[in-house]
């Protein structure tokens, strides 16, 4: 799988484009390519391998790098967790209820986000109980951790999508 994400980037600067798509999967690219006006080549589905593919961005000089997806893999990402496959990285929930925390939740609300089973449950909760920041907050740390994983290299716009493809948060902002 690196050797193919490799090669898409490799393809997207031969045909002369510095700014590509990352994606973690085939919902997350098509909704992207609503909002994101590249050629098809520019998308590129990192998959599990965030942190791999954000650093080869830099080693190849990638000038900006969209990162787009779904909760469960944002929040993983939004840990730190640069491989994301569901058997090597579990979405940690106590580490969802210190953000939500941050965002002043209520406790019941924190609660319930430690008791939940998967990040699109916790995603109900937030949405149920308007906590939009905590979106954002996410976002948020996606960003630090990619900028770090390039190296300080490659700008980024993250941006988290709810799964009809609709934007719950981006950072930069806009």
């Amino acid at each position: 799988y690196a050797a193919s994400i490799r090669q898409n980037l490799d393809v997207s600067i031969a045909m002369g484009n510095d700014t590509v798509v990352l994606t973690t999967g085939g919902r997350s690219e098509d909704f992207a390519k609503k909002i994101v006006d590249l050629p098809e080549h520019c998308f590129v589905q990192m998959g599990d391998f965030s942190g791999y593919t954000i650093q080869q961005c830099g080693k190849k000089n990638i000038k900006k790098a969209y990162v787009v997806g779904f909760i469960g893999k944002l929040a993983k990402m939004a840990a730190g967790v640069k491989q994301t496959h569901v058997k090597g990285s579990k979405v940690d929930m106590n580490f969802l209820a210190e953000l939500a925390r941050k965002v002043n939740a209520d406790e019941k609300i924190i609660d319930s986000i430690k008791k939940a089973n998967t990040a699109r449950h916790v995603s109900e909760i937030i949405l149920e109980n308007n906590v939009n920041e905590f979106f954002e907050l996410i976002c948020t740390e996606v960003y630090r951790h990619m900028r770090k994983h390039s190296e300080e290299k490659v700008p980024i716009d993250v941006i988290l999508f709810d799964f009809e493809g609709n934007i719950l948060a981006r950072e930069p902002k806009r």
